[in-house]
């Protein structure tokens, strides 16, 4: 794949901001830097020489790019996808790729009408580890899937514009489509809030689907244990992922059914297989893809079509949960 040619914006230089513009340098794309802290325009200027960098968005979107990365603050990423599409510019959203589906299909809509491409930021359908356990499920490796159950939680920072469903949940939605293949035909769940902040601090979310599959997503920014978990069900066994700073474990654990000599049945745990995955940086492997979708059109699993999806789901929980229910947590 050539991608020297290409050029690339960064909208926000924030903390996930700062990392892509670091992929995009490491990939010979990155151009300019659009934030609206001078102090951390100065930065960028002393570690990316000759990149250039502005305040204004509309003073990047008319440099000669072809994309444009939008990391900014989550409210924001619907109107400056419209604004970079209606510069000619394709476009990679950071998660939450909207916050509702409204916005999500007005951007999703003007890419297609323009011809541009309109990518979701959702990591971790590239992280080595996933890819290598959606090839195990869609070989066969655990017969058919039964549940999914993933969980995200750790401490984090409490967000203004967005819950911790719409701020960490984007990433296990995104999993749990991608996994079942088709969209739930029902939502049910819970979302608390902390006292003192306006958003949920805590949401619980199950998912029923046509094929009479289910799935379960846990996220909260107030545990004191930093835990990122995938489990895939499957008729003939499990498949488990711990993500870890380090690189995470992809492990098979197959079911053994036993009888007791009474004629009792129990399921046991059979032996646990450590599946080996390359390693690589998911980010990068996300940018790779995108690029290519530029350079190609080639097909992704961060479409618009997924992206609207993403968001939709996201929304039914609100829909359906909308109380947010006060607990008594010291902050």
């Amino acid at each position: 794949m050539s991608i020297s040619p290409m050029q690339l914006g960064v909208i926000g230089a924030g903390n996930w901001g700062a990392n892509l513009i670091r992929n995009c340098a490491q990939l010979g794309v990155l151009y300019v830097v659009c934030d609206t802290s001078p102090t951390a325009l100065d930065g960028i200027e002393v570690d990316y020489p000759g990149v250039v960098t502005t305040t204004d968005v509309d003073s990047l979107l008319q440099e000669p790019i072809h994309g444009v990365i939008i990391a900014a603050p989550a409210h924001l990423h619907a109107m400056l996808g419209r604004r970079a599409i209606a510069a000619g510019k394709h476009i990679f959203v950071e998660k939450p790729f909207a916050l509702s589906v409204a916005d999500a299909e007005a951007v999703a809509g003007a890419a297609g009408q323009a011809g541009l491409e309109c990518f979701a930021g959702h990591v971790l359908l590239f992280h080595p580890a996933i890819r290598r356990l959606l090839e195990l499920v869609r070989g066969g490796a655990i017969g058919r899937i039964v549940h999914v159950r993933s969980r995200r939680t750790g401490l984090g920072r409490l967000r203004e514009h967005e819950s911790v469903w719409w701020s960490y949940a984007p990433h296990d939605v995104a999993l749990v489509l991608a996994l079942l293949g088709t969209p739930p035909t029902l939502v049910s769940g819970v979302q608390h809030r902390a006292s003192g902040h306006p958003l949920a601090d805590f949401a619980y979310a199950d998912f029923e689907f046509s094929a009479g599959a289910s799935a379960h997503v846990e996220v909260t920014w107030l545990d004191p244990e930093r835990s990122s978990r995938l489990d895939v069900f499957g008729g003939d066994g499990v498949l488990s992922f711990k993500d870890t700073p380090a690189g995470g474990t992809l492990t098979l654990t197959r079911y053994e059914v036993t009888t007791s000599q009474r004629g009792g049945r129990s399921i046991d745990s059979g032996p646990v297989e450590n599946i080996p995955f390359q390693m690589a940086e998911p980010l990068r492997c996300e940018l790779e893809a995108f690029l290519e979708a530029v350079a190609t059109g080639a097909a992704t699993p961060c479409d618009a079509r997924a992206a609207v999806e993403v968001v939709r789901v996201l929304s039914s929980l609100d829909a359906r949960a909308p109380v947010f229910r006060e607990m008594a947590v010291a902050l």
